[in-house]
């Protein structure tokens, strides 16, 4: 695959995701921010893709811990730019 096709792949399966929250937390970060993200931040937020939406909902909107989440570096990324808005 592309890494332009990776990166469609990636900014339909983050805006896309079941619920507003995670389309607007996500699918806006990776809108925004894609074309700075290196390879690797790419491989994460591929990776965490695959959490679920609650367990991603619950940590990026609701505020609680995740230890899972919590070092992962693009995790850090997209908590930065949420606090910057």
């Amino acid at each position: 695959m592309s890494n332009t096709d990776f990166v469609k792949k990636l900014l339909f399966r983050s805006s896309h995701r079941g619920t507003k929250e995670m389309d607007i937390v996500l699918g806006g970060y990776f809108k925004k921010n894609h074309s700075n993200l290196s390879e690797i931040d790419l491989r994460e937020f591929e990776k965490l893709l695959d959490f679920s939406d609650k367990i991603l909902t619950d940590y990026f909107v609701m505020n609680r811990p995740n230890i899972n989440l919590e070092n992962i570096n693009i995790v850090k990324k997209i908590k930065k730019h949420l606090e910057d808005q």
